[in-house]
């Protein structure tokens, strides 16, 4: 079994928090293409959750594939609006790589007593409230798992092969 480590200056960044958990670097095993990246819940840590997926997609199934970009549009709507509607300090960005598919997760704490997120009919005018049919439309499955504590798991699935 070989720990791989991503990371990069938000690794470093982040290697210096406390915590149980490993920060700011993805580790899993190579053979079952596992990883995942704890991040600040704030909105500077969504470029540093898509350079993160992106070094997984790329190393898994090579630069450029034309489905990395599909899976950094979900991950940017998921992760924002993990960051802007959640109320824990972190989030949790997973990924499990398995037969061609890739599967991403963001992890966020939610409000106790809270909704479960939703698709918004958004006004043609309005600036936001079309993150989850973003997601439909880039990713082939998503979905949303309460956990609990009101914990809340969006996902997604892109088949790369």
């Amino acid at each position: 079994m070989r720990l791989m480590a991503f990371g990069g200056q938000a690794g470093r960044r982040l290697a210096a928090q406390e915590s149980g958990e490993t920060h700011g670097t993805a580790s899993g095993r190579a053979s079952a293409g596992e990883g995942a990246l704890r991040l600040p819940a704030e909105v500077e840590s969504v470029p540093e959750g898509r350079r993160w997926l992106r070094d997984v997609l790329e190393q898994q199934f090579g630069k450029g594939h034309p489905k990395v970009d599909d899976a950094l549009q979900s991950l940017s709507e998921i992760l924002t609006n993990a960051v802007l509607y959640g109320t824990g300090l972190h989030v949790r960005v997973t990924c499990k790589l398995d037969g061609g598919w890739a599967e991403v997760a963001v992890h966020n704490d939610g409000r106790p007593g809270g909704s479960r997120p939703q698709k918004q009919d958004a006004a043609p005018d309005a600036e936001g409230g079309r993150g989850l049919d973003l997601v439909s439309l880039f990713s082939d499955q998503w979905g949303i798992t309460m956990l609990p504590k009101d914990d809340v798991k969006v996902w997604f699935r892109v088949r790369f092969t």
